[in-house]
């Protein structure tokens, strides 16, 4: 007789470990946290609830702090910052740390980094801005924060390559003692902002300076949008919001990084070794387009009501330097003067680019097929939107999307 076949059960089948994982997110962010938290969740349903996550929730005191500081006990943290005695402890208990932030105490990172793609960032707030048909271009800057300098430097680099007039404006925020640090904040803004050439697009390095900024416009008699178009970064609900116009703002890739973080966390747990100068960098959504970053008045009437009608317009087939230059009451030829003299480039050259701007917004803010791209963007069809992009990129639509994704 053929020998019994042995029968499983799942206690012969490996179990899974569960790790201890704290999760230390900053309270004064509840976009971002709210957007990292779904990306931890994504990870840990695709790996089977295999990490018991804890969380120091404020609550009003209904439930006991559990702070997660020198003394945690646990497999892995996801922190956004640390100090160095922090780092020490945790460093000395084997604990696995994955860093959220671009910041770190010291000369060198003691822990892996999953953060945002900051150079995409400048470079992303330099082309929406600059398809206001802007010359002058400012930052606001916080010199004690790397991110900011990170930001700082690709956005300055991609007004350079436009031919652009860069300017900067320095707030250390996290160097003033926080009993006065709304009022050091206001007048280390007040005068260089009062002092910009009008039209100016503004570039802030997060949406709390951007308020800020907008606050003190409002105070100086300066016109949101039009004359200083403001953007932030982060895109969050409250502060994008709240202000008046409406803010626009460079979406922070929370969800992405929240499963990114996760994953790594995973690996290290798992016994794998990953150097601390590693660094994952997801790029930026995109831009929330609002409000602030809306109409700019221009100093020649005739270039921004060229302006206005294809920011409203760019997606129509039939759009074209002739019917241009009809709407905007001059010949074909004078357009393209006005447009040199303003802009630096001709009526046609700024139809392709903001033409390519709302595709590779397409491209990466939505799954929509090449098909349905080319419908609602006035192409004959895909073949038409792969020549077109390949042309002004260098890169074909797939390549965009899934720089965007990955």
């Amino acid at each position: 007789m053929p020998a019994a076949k042995k029968s499983t059960t799942s206690s012969d089948a490996p179990l899974q470990r569960h790790f201890r994982v704290g999760v230390r997110l900053p309270e004064w962010a509840t976009g971002f946290v709210f957007r990292v938290f779904e990306g931890l969740i994504d990870f840990q349903r695709s790996h089977g609830s295999f990490v018991e996550m804890h969380f120091d929730q404020p609550s009003g005191g209904d439930l006991p702090a559990a702070p997660i500081d020198e003394h945690w006990e646990g497999d892995g943290l996801l922190v956004f910052r640390h100090t160095a005695a922090e780092a020490k402890a945790w460093k000395a208990r084997g604990i696995a740390v994955v860093n959220l932030s671009a910041e770190f105490p010291g000369e060198a990172p003691e822990f892996p980094r999953v953060t945002v793609d900051n150079v995409r960032v400048g470079r992303m707030a330099a082309e929406h801005l600059a398809s206001l048909g802007l010359r002058d271009f400012a930052y606001v800057h916080e010199s004690t924060r790397r991110y900011s300098q990170e930001r700082l430097e690709a956005f300055q680099e991609a007004v350079a390559e436009i031919n652009g007039r860069f300017h900067r404006i320095d707030v250390p925020v996290s160097s003033y003692p926080l009993a006065v640090r709304p009022q050091r904040i206001e007048r280390s803004i007040s005068v260089p902002l009062g002092s910009l050439p009008k039209p100016c697009g503004i570039f802030c390095k997060d949406d709390i300076m951007a308020v800020w900024v907008m606050r003190l416009l409002k105070t100086l008699g300066i016109r949101c949008p039009e004359e200083m178009p403001v953007l932030g970064v982060s895109d969050d609900v409250v502060f994008c919001h709240t202000t008046n116009p409406a803010m626009s703002s460079i979406s922070y890739p929370g969800r992405r990084i929240g499963r990114a973080a996760a994953e790594l966390l995973h690996h290290m747990m798992s016994g794998e070794k990953i150097p601390p100068q590693r660094r994952v960098l997801v790029p930026p959504a995109g831009v929330a387009r609002r409000e602030s970053t809306g109409r700019v008045i221009l100093s020649d009437p005739v270039v921004t009501k060229a302006l206005d009608h294809l920011r409203e317009n760019i997606m129509q087939k039939g759009i074209s330097v002739d019917s241009l230059a009809r709407r905007a009451g001059v010949s074909r030829e004078l357009l393209r003067q006005k447009f040199h003299a303003a802009l630096g480039h001709s009526p046609k050259e700024e139809i392709e680019r903001l033409r390519c701007l709302r595709v590779c917004d397409y491209l990466h803010r939505t799954n929509f097929t090449l098909e349905s791209i080319a419908e609602e963007c006035g192409f004959s069809g895909p073949d038409d939107v792969c020549r077109f992009i390949k042309r002004m990129t260098g890169k074909t639509p797939g390549k965009i999307r899934n720089e965007a994704k990955s």
